[in-house]
């Protein structure tokens, strides 16, 4: 959140943002062009390649080594002598990955060659450089520009490095900037470099490659033609990232304030196997409730327990669906977080029973700056155990945030981490229950009056670290302290998490949403790639604040942003206090009904929406993706990112743009591949581009052909109501009849189905029989399930003469396993 002063505050000078070039220790690296060069020494291969990297210009040495891990995956680590310079292994890292036997194959006074699985490595000795290689094929290139650089002065500690994709003809990643999914090239000598650097930057412009909530140094080289590769720059400090990307190649430069030189290689052959060697290192996110995948209400701030309830129930009363209503900083005693404010709340734990009793539950915002205030218990118990982040001459650091003067807790201390965790328990938030889910907001830190709105990077934190070394890890820091307490409140449940500032392995912690948007057309355009990179960087479960948040919205933006939003992995409506209140009951009945009818959208596909969750959980496959995720020969698809995948079968191309008569939409896949649009009876053929005809309740998606999707098509007032209702089958056959689809289920909130309590089911259509098999022979879940419908829908060919056509096959359903019950076979439609 972050109101209108504020914001407006921005533009004052002594808010603004840097650039690299303002920066002595990136300037000075971005326009040297003069080639450092160092040379590898001492070499030793055995497990790992070892050496000595030396400079030959200062003759300092450092220490390299060179791995090889599971999944065609490499890790090159160079720390000084000392091993002084900070990782976030311990962090970032998902445990310590699995290294695999590197293979001399020649070696020289100039090359080193080595091999490990399908890839060739070409060590230069000097100039240092290296080549991975495969197919034949230089994929990968380190330091081929001599742009290694690391810095050993008292005031200068950075690192920087130049890796290469030759066979790239686009570029995705570094998360989180307001820029299209095909990265566009910077300078030096012309366009800013993109940032690392996580700040409060609120009413963010588009197309920008300024710094904002999170921080992911993952970058993929995507080819369309040939191999697609990766890189993960593992560091928690300020960093920054040139790309050239002119279509014959990609090159990018990464500096680094401080920290070790950590690079990750990955070795492809394509995306998505690019994104599974990433999650292998960094984790997944797991399975959430069944309830989070619903619409969530959110306001900053509904100011009264008559309010929330009033909220409630007036979806209720209009028949818009809901699971969640959230609490933003006004609900606390004076921005006090794990305190009430009982003149505005004077009966939290009814509030949340109410709550409850309607079939919804709640989230509370808890951000990490603390009120410096002697009787608040967190200040005083943080104050007394020495847990507060600290200037460098050992004081107490106090900044300005929302309570006024206010002290940050150090979550890199272990015991700072878990005391803060138990803040969540029952006992010590008093009247919260386990109803209520937590929001930290404000992490990156956000601190008011000072210089970038956020901590210097000379505090001190825990074990001698300064603020510099691991700015974007610190709201990391905190969404682990949180789920862990979550986690000891409830250890039955899996916890709900929202965060704004993010890095690498956020995944594992909690969902995070895009940030203090604003109420425009272009931030509505703009969510889509920021969603899809977010997603290709492991975090799966993101959105944006459907609305945007900052700013009045006009009322066709408004409906599209929720038609839109259904297909954001998490589905928030979100608006500063200073907007006009705009819950969708607030609207004339025809607007009621276009938000009505996208969120019966999201509600009908939440089945396929926790298959997918389930399935990313296996295999680290995000949940939306670009469409060069599963098209990737298809070179019409690289810059693609105003409409999207959701899992393989489903396509969303919604309307974003003002006024729009049509909608432009590609569908991918050849001649030999159909996209279905239930809602208008149409079928079009991959592989080429259509024009739409739409108006205001147009929404479009659509059915790939050969899928299977489960449906619930009950009007419910939330996802509880979901636990009785049946099952819709649609089998949408591909030209040979044929089609398959996935299906998982289990109580939808415990972590029973990690003892493999679940069901999880692929149905098979031949064109004649509908059969079905368990995909996990050992799991097993005692609950039966409806298929109250089976709706199949076969493209026609020629498709222009019958736009869909149904078989009127007589389905044969082999059921082997005694869960499933098909009240009505078949039910077609002319």
């Amino acid at each position: 959140m972050f109101v209108i002063l504020i914001a407006a505050a921005l533009l004052a000078p002594a808010y603004s943002f840097y650039t690299c070039d303002e920066l002595s220790f990136c300037s000075n690296i971005r326009y040297n062009f003069d080639g450092l060069s160092f040379t590898l020494t001492n070499i030793q291969i055995g497990d790992a390649v070892t050496g000595d990297l030396v400079n030959d210009q200062t003759a300092e040495s450092f220490q390299l080594k060179f791995v090889a891990l599971e999944g065609d995956t490499f890790r090159l680590t160079v720390q000084d002598s000392d091993n002084s310079r900070y990782t976030p292994e311990n962090d970032a890292l998902n445990g310590a990955p699995t290294e695999q036997p590197l293979t001399l194959v020649s070696s020289s006074d100039e090359l080193y060659v080595v091999s490990a699985g399908d890839n060739l490595v070409n060590l230069y000795l000097s100039p240092f450089h290296i080549e991975i290689v495969r197919d034949d094929q230089v994929i990968i290139e380190v330091n081929k520009a001599n742009r290694l650089t690391i810095n050993t002065g008292d005031d200068d500690q950075s690192v920087a490095l130049d890796i290469s994709f030759p066979v790239a003809n686009a570029a995705y990643g570094i998360p989180l900037h307001a820029e299209g999914l095909s990265l566009s090239s910077t300078g030096p000598g012309g366009l800013s470099s993109y940032r690392m650097f996580n700040v409060d930057y609120g009413s963010y412009p588009t197309n920008t490659r300024e710094s904002l909530y999170g921080a992911i140094g993952v970058l993929y080289g995507v080819s369309s033609f040939s191999i697609t590769s990766g890189l993960f720059w593992m560091n928690g400090a300020q960093t920054f990232i040139d790309i050239t990307n002119e279509g014959d190649g990609v090159d990018s430069l990464f500096i680094s304030e401080t920290g070790a030189l950590e690079l990750f290689l990955f070795a492809g052959p394509t995306l998505q196997e690019c994104v599974r060697q990433y999650t292998a290192l960094t984790g997944v996110t797991a399975l959430p409730q069944y309830f989070t995948l619903g619409y969530h209400q959110c306001r900053y701030s509904y100011m009264t327990q008559e309010d929330v309830e009033t909220v409630v129930a007036e979806f209720d009363n209009h028949n818009f669906p809901m699971d969640v209503i959230w609490l933003d900083i006004d609900y606390s005693d004076g921005y006090k977080y794990f305190t009430w404010n009982y003149t505005a709340f004077p009966d939290p734990v009814g509030m949340q029973n109410n709550v409850l009793a309607t079939g919804r539950k709640m989230v509370a915002i808890s951000d990490p700056h603390i009120k410096a205030e002697e009787g608040y218990f967190v200040y005083d118990q943080a104050l007394e155990q020495d847990f507060f982040v600290k200037n460098p001459d050992g004081s107490v650091f106090e900044g300005v945030c929302w309570p006024g003067l206010s002290s940050y807790i150090d979550y890199f201390n272990p015991a700072a981490q878990e005391w803060y965790g138990e803040l969540y328990l029952l006992e010590n938030f008093p009247d919260s229950t386990l109803n209520l889910y937590i929001w930290n907001d404000m992490n990156e830190p956000s601190v008011f009056e000072v210089d970038e709105l956020t901590m210097p990077g000379n505090l001190s934190h825990y074990g001698g670290l300064q603020h510099k070394d691991i700015h974007n890890m610190y709201g990391f820091k905190q969404t682990q302290a949180t789920r862990a307490g979550l986690l000891k409140r409830d250890p039955t449940k899996r916890p709900f998490l929202l965060t704004r500032a993010h890095f690498a392995g956020s995944q594992r912690y909690t969902a995070m949403w895009t940030g203090d948007n604003v109420a425009s057309w272009e931030h509505l355009r703009i969510s889509i790639p920021m969603i899809l990179t977010e997603s290709l960087a492991g975090m799966a479960f993101c959105g944006a604040d459907v609305g945007g948040f900052v700013g009045n919205v006009e009322d066709e933006l408004h409906q599209r942003w929720y038609q839109a939003g259904a297909w954001y992995p998490f589905y928030r409506g979100h608006s500063d206090a200073s907007t006009v209140r705009r819950e969708p009951y607030l609207y004339p009945d025809d607007i009621q009904a276009r938000i009505r009818s996208a969120m019966r959208v999201r509600y009908v596909h939440i089945p396929y929406w926790y298959t997918l969750f389930f399935e990313h959980e296996l295999t680290g496959d995000p949940i939306v993706r670009p469409l060069s995720y599963h098209y990737p020969q298809d070179e019409a698809v690289l810059a693609i990112d105003e409409q999207w995948l959701i899992g393989s079968s489903i396509m969303a191309a919604p309307v974003l743009y003002e006024g729009a008569s049509s909608v432009t939409t590609y569908f991918p896949g050849g001649d030999n591949e159909y996209w279905l649009d239930i809602a208008n009876g149409n079928v079009y053929i991959g592989g080429a581009s259509y024009e739409i005809p739409v108006d205001m309740d147009s929404q479009p998606y659509y059915y790939k052909s050969g899928s299977i999707i489960l449906t619930i098509q009950d009007e419910v007032r939330s996802t509880e109501e979901h636990r009785d209702s049946s099952y819709v089958m649609y089998i949408f056959t591909d030209a040979d009849l044929q089609a398959t689809g996935n299906f998982y289920l289990d109580d939808l909130e415990s972590f029973d189905y990690r003892n493999q309590v679940y069901l999880y089911y692929q149905f098979n259509y031949d064109g004649e029989n509908l059969s079905v098999e368990s995909l996990n022979g050992d799991a097993d879940y005692d609950r039966e399930f409806t298929i109250s419908e089976i709706n199949i829908l076969t493209p026609a060919v020629p498709f222009s003469e019958i736009p869909i056509k149904p078989t009127h096959t007589v389905i044969d359903m082999n059921i082997a396993f005694g869960k499933i019950k098909a009240k009505t076979m078949i039910n077609l439609s002319s």
